[in-house]
């Protein structure tokens, strides 16, 4: 008679013990494997490390200084005029937000943990990766390529960049690239620049800084200085597309400002709803006669009779009298032109004849020298992209003395905290007289009529122009303004033909 063995392990069905050593095995290797998988960028193209070493190297931990360094350092480096956007937002405002949004929410949440990841066998994708198709307006699909430029921008780049990641973190940061061009500063701008481009790596977001000495001069042409560098931050749009044939979806113009997170969402929704070619906010700037702010570009923009907008309280903004009352309502309004501190483009014009970019005017040619940011405008139109609004629900400071008045805490604790008054009934924050104010508190609630789509007209025969002929150090305009006649192809119907269809998946 044959005895029985002892050894626990051979009484196990023999399917038992070959799972075993599977899974022993591919545990072993887990550990050992010094290489990990490549990431996967929607170009299609792996980031590849020009010296990856094939040895483990040895990390030399932190001290408590240096954590200690670094935890001070990112503290600093967190926004302190535009921190409290939203922080108190009202509770109505919030969910129209959210429900608004939601559509360009462009990552997909990770996968619940199980203990297969541990192994490396987990079958979810990594991060918020997705699987790209060109063919869906699906927001994981929709690429933003933000273009900054920057002088002497030391105290506005801290809140610049924390908006840049929150937004970046809705949109997708596989769907965002950015590209930053700071030329002649004096200040330690490049210095906080070199930071913030670790912090953009370290969170995935694809950056590219560049910086230079180069300041105007003293003859060079004012526009066409300004223009160049312009086209400097859009070189990496084009250099995507010759390399790696990557194409964006929608460009996000900045200066520096002081922007909110729900600012920048709310332009490129509106952008994206429109299907506008440019998409503006509204700027501002003190007024020290008048002790208030005013609207600031109005040497850009024009209303859609091609008139110039005024350097004036919000009440005496517009000449057409039509927009200035949806000015005065917060609602979307088509224009000739306009940039005002942040601009959304269809990048179309950029990618398709007639190839445009920012330039100066063609003076041999009688045309009027009017800003770069108006002959891009000017540009849109002809090529048939004339569909440009502005947004007066997004104010825009370029220092915190402006920025703390345009955008004033909201002092209502009824509507704020959702208390009832003493006879029973519930407060109505879209009676607020802080929200009935023109600059009232951030959280004001969302009309219906801000979602109604815009009936853009063609645009104007003749446009207001004030032209800047000169170089050297000169305040302003050095010629007198006149009525400039605009291409036949800009007050066609075609003009403001949607082209490239841009709509989000409303949910």
């Amino acid at each position: 008679m044959q005895l029985r063995s002892s050894n626990p392990l051979k009484r196990l069905p023999t399917w038992v013990s070959l799972s075993v050593g599977i899974f022993v095995g591919l545990f072993i290797a887990r550990l050992f494997t010094s290489e990990s998988s490549p990431s996967t960028w929607r170009s299609g193209h792996a980031p590849v490390a020009p010296h990856a070493s094939r040895t483990r190297q040895s990390i030399t931990l932190p001290t408590l200084e240096q954590r200690f360094r670094v935890l001070e350092l990112l503290t600093s480096l967190s926004p302190h005029y535009t921190k409290e956007c939203t922080r108190n937002a009202q509770s109505m405002y919030k969910e129209q937000a959210e429900e608004r949004y939601t559509s360009l929410i462009g990552h997909e949440s990770p996968s619940r943990s199980s203990w297969l990841d541990t192994l490396g066998l987990g079958g979810g994708l990594e991060g918020d990766f997705v699987p790209p198709s060109r063919h869906s307006l699906a927001p994981e699909n929709h690429k933003y390529f933000f273009a900054i430029n920057l002088y002497n921008s030391f105290d506005v780049i801290p809140d610049l960049f924390a908006t840049l990641f929150r937004v970046a973190a809705i949109l997708g940061y596989h769907n965002v690239y950015v590209s930053i061009y700071e030329n002649g500063s004096s200040d330690q701008t490049k210095a906080l620049l070199r930071i913030f481009d670790a912090l953009c790596q370290s969170v995935g977001m694809r950056v590219t800084i560049r910086t230079s000495m180069r300041t105007r001069g003293a003859f060079n042409h004012r526009i066409e200085y300004l223009a160049e560098v312009r086209n400097a931050a859009f070189g990496p749009l084009h250099e995507l597309r010759a390399a790696e044939n990557e194409y964006f979806d929608t460009i996000v113009f900045m200066n520096d400002v002081l922007p909110c997170v729900d600012d920048l969402l709310e332009l490129i929704w509106q952008s994206r709803h429109n299907n506008a070619g440019i998409t503006c906010a509204a700027d501002y700037m003190y007024h020290e006669e008048l002790g208030s702010p005013v609207f600031y570009d109005n040497w850009v923009a024009r209303d859609i009779n091609g008139t110039a907008l005024e350097n004036a309280p919000f009440e005496s903004i517009f000449h057409h009298g039509a927009s200035q009352d949806r000015f005065q309502r917060h609602l979307p309004i088509q224009v000739q032109s306009c940039w005002n501190g942040i601009a959304i483009l269809d990048p179309a014009p950029f990618y398709a004849p007639p190839h445009v970019r920012f330039r100066m005017a063609r003076i041999t040619d009688g045309e009027c020298s009017a800003s770069e940011c108006s002959l891009i405008c000017n540009d849109y139109w002809e090529a048939g992209y004339g569909r440009i609004l502005m947004v007066p629900r997004v104010k825009l400071a370029y220092d915190s003395r402006v920025y703390d008045i345009i955008h004033p805490g909201r002092r209502n604790l009824t509507a704020i905290r959702g208390y009832v008054r003493l006879g029973g009934l519930p407060d109505n924050p879209r009676t607020d007289p802080q929200d009935r104010a023109w600059f009232g508190p951030h959280d004001r609630l969302f009309t219906d009529e801000e979602s109604i789509p815009i009936d853009f007209v063609p645009g104007p025969e003749y446009v207001w122009c004030w032209g800047w002929d000169g170089a050297g150090d000169l305040d302003g305009p050095d010629v007198d303004p006149i009525w400039e006649h605009m291409p036949n192809k800009s007050i066609s119907a075609d003009a403001v033909r949607v082209r490239h269809d841009r709509r989000m998946n409303l949910l």
